[in-house]
């Protein structure tokens, strides 16, 4: 039985976040999770990438919003109507 989402070990731990850890945690987000509510939290998940992957994922969400059927309107609405692609990444 489904008993709610729990965050990837290495996301709630205190070990620094990886680019695989991140993914993983934003697909199960955009599949299962409020993004209203999570917002936040992918925004802080993203700040500890470095700049490189972090660009990598965003890349990842808008191939996501452009051509996958499924989860199209959550990645467009993180990412357009939240404002992820808004985020100023330096100044965090």
């Amino acid at each position: 039985m489904f008993s709610g989402w729990r965050e990837p070990e290495a996301l709630g731990s205190t070990k620094p976040a990886t680019y695989e850890s991140v993914r993983a945690a934003l697909l199960v987000s955009l599949d299962f999770s409020n993004l209203d509510m999570d917002f936040p939290r992918i925004v802080h998940w993203l700040s500890q990438l470095a700049p490189g992957d972090r660009d990598r994922l965003l890349g990842e969400l808008d191939a996501i919003a452009a051509t996958d059927a499924i989860r199209r309107d959550d990645a467009t609405y993180l990412l357009d109507d939240l404002g992820l692609r808004r985020v100023r990444w330096e100044q965090l």
